[in-house]
């Protein structure tokens, strides 16, 4: 169920730069702490999902944890992520890892060196390693919060991502990445618990994931389509500390 986004800028044509993701932008967050409702097309809960920034000096971490209830063949699982930024916003660090799945370990890392920035996924004994080009990475996330923070967003703008699905490797057995382009293609009235909220529409292609963020660059709603799953919507709510607690108890780094 999670992912990550390798986000780089376009061919020199078209370059853009992603949404800022700075030390200074990210401390002034309305919300550092955020919670998804994960629902299926017919309005079953699939699970929740909790993000949870932090400041310290010149680092920004935001942290991450989806959990999904059984759905078919897939069982339970949790997936923690980690991903540090520096004070202009680049990407540092990240990590990833799957829990849930019998005997199996699903995992992904990655640290920058230099122009480099090197990653290494595993998928219970089978390993790949990818050196990606620091200049052409800019963020994580995970497909079921594909969109983080994306804050002064604008129409027109536009990015190139990459994303890792590390669940789609139940089915063939390897992790690869995907290349989309994400677009902020207009603005929208939604009602979001219980108000209208003016939103910025944001669609990648060709893997289908629609977001709409507020003008703090908070995601009110998102919608993608998932290995398994099927069409998933992912509805803002109030945050519920124990509730995280509770999952990261249930599904334990042992399962």
């Amino acid at each position: 169920m999670s992912a990550l986004f390798m986000r780089d800028v376009w061919p020199a044509w078209t370059a853009q730069e992603p949404p800022p993701m700075t030390t200074e932008r990210l401390a002034r967050l309305a919300d550092h702490k955020t919670q998804l409702g994960i629902f299926a097309g017919n309005g079953n809960r699939l699970g929740t999902a909790w993000r949870e920034m932090t400041t310290t000096g010149a680092t920004s971490t935001l942290y991450g944890t989806v959990l999904t209830e059984p759905h078919g063949i897939i069982p339970a699982t949790r997936t923690e992520t980690t991903t540090d930024f520096n004070a202009e916003g680049g990407l540092e660090a990240f990590t990833l890892a799957v829990y849930g799945i019998p005997e199996t370990l699903i995992q992904a890392t990655g640290e920058r060196h230099g122009i480099f920035f090197p990653c290494e996924f595993q998928f219970g004994v089978l390993r790949r390693r990818v050196n990606l080009d620091l200049s052409a990475t800019r963020m994580i996330g995970d497909s079921l919060q594909p969109f983080g923070y994306l804050p002064e967003l604008r129409v027109g703008q536009a990015w190139r991502m990459q994303i890792l699905d590390p669940l789609s490797a139940l089915a063939g057995g390897k992790v690869r990445f995907q290349s989309v382009v994400a677009r902020v293609t207009g603005s929208e009235v939604i009602d979001h618990q219980g108000r209208p909220v003016e939103c910025f529409v944001v669609v990648t292609d060709p893997h289908p994931i629609k977001a709409w963020v507020d003008d703090q660059g908070q995601v009110c709603v998102q919608e993608a389509e998932m290995p398994g799953f099927g069409k998933v919507v992912l509805r803002a709510e109030p945050y519920d500390a124990l509730a995280r607690q509770q999952a990261r108890q249930r599904i334990s780094q042992n399962n």
